[in-house]
């Protein structure tokens, strides 16, 4: 595993990583190669804070499942409930001419069809909505449609403006990855009424000891982040650039948009306790975030 680690690092595929394997909860390999700041020569350190991206979706989930459990959300429950723009939604779709029409869904969406990504809801890319998202500032527009750290809006705000915009399946009959997760984040906010930065502190990261898996990084921790890099044309990493697609604002932003599809920090370290809790069917250390089932 080092030998290869390092070979992505020497062949420019990757600045650096941290690896980290656990057997029976106990760390058997764990490792730190490469560059968390390869333009300041700053080496990656096993405590290094990365951008989790759409790995926090499992925890926005298992909040959600948190709340199922306690009757404050049904698994079957139409999302409109929570979020009125949701009550009536609508569908893109081409016709034989090639011509774009919006069609009222068939069906609500649901909480299930959320968590399943089967609610037919995309980042807002395709043609045939990409600049009605855009005009709304979503899609491609905010980030790439996931980064939203920069945005000086609470995101439940965001989540109503993205209601009344047109899918692109109808609910329940296909997979389509998208902003579901996302959704799912307010919906947390309006089922249990504290902010979703805050109920993922309260039930999930505060009892398993995720001291540094947080929507924002202290202005204090700015040197541990990891800086993003994305492949350049001949396959290898260039730094990327600053703002919303590239380096993020985790430190400086405006600490207003907690995005439960793509929006927390952490580290190998904290993130494997809580796939730990997971394997352990909901429990570690005796602290209980979710039941067996």
């Amino acid at each position: 595993i080092d030998r290869l680690l390092q070979q992505y690092v020497d062949q420019d595929k990757i600045a650096g990583a941290v690896a980290l394997v656990l057997r029976d909860g106990k760390p058997v390999y764990e490792r730190a190669v490469g560059w968390s700041d390869r333009e300041a020569k700053r080496k990656m350190t096993t405590d290094t804070i990365f951008r989790i991206a759409s790995q926090t979706k499992s925890i926005t989930s298992a909040a959600i499942l948190a709340l199922i459990e306690e009757g404050k959300i049904g698994i079957n429950e139409p999302v409109g409930n929570f979020i009125s723009s949701f009550k009536k939604t609508t569908v893109a779709v081409k016709d034989e001419s090639g011509t774009t029409r919006i069609l009222d869904a068939n069906r609500p969406i649901t909480i299930a069809q959320l968590l399943t990504h089967t609610a037919g809801i995309s980042y807002g890319r395709e043609v045939t909505i990409s600049a009605l998202y855009e005009a709304k500032g979503l899609g491609p527009a905010a980030g790439n449609g996931w980064y939203t750290a920069d945005k000086d809006e609470p995101f439940c705000e965001t989540m109503e403006r993205l209601g009344t915009l047109p899918f692109v399946a109808q609910p329940g009959e296909t997979y389509v990855y998208g902003y579901n997760t996302d959704i799912l984040g307010c919906v947390v906010e309006k089922a249990s009424g504290i902010p979703l930065d805050e109920f993922i502190q309260t039930r999930i990261t505060g009892p398993l000891g995720l001291k540094h898996t947080r929507f924002y990084v202290p202005a204090a921790e700015r040197e541990r982040m990891a800086a993003v890099y994305t492949a350049g044309p001949d396959g290898k990493i260039v730094r990327a650039a600053e703002g919303s697609r590239g380096q993020g604002s985790y430190v400086d932003g405006p600490r207003k948009s907690f995005a439960g599809g793509a929006g927390l920090t952490s580290t190998a370290h904290d993130y494997a306790r809580f796939l730990e809790m997971m394997r352990n069917g909901g429990v570690l250390e005796g602290k209980r975030v979710l039941g067996p089932r």
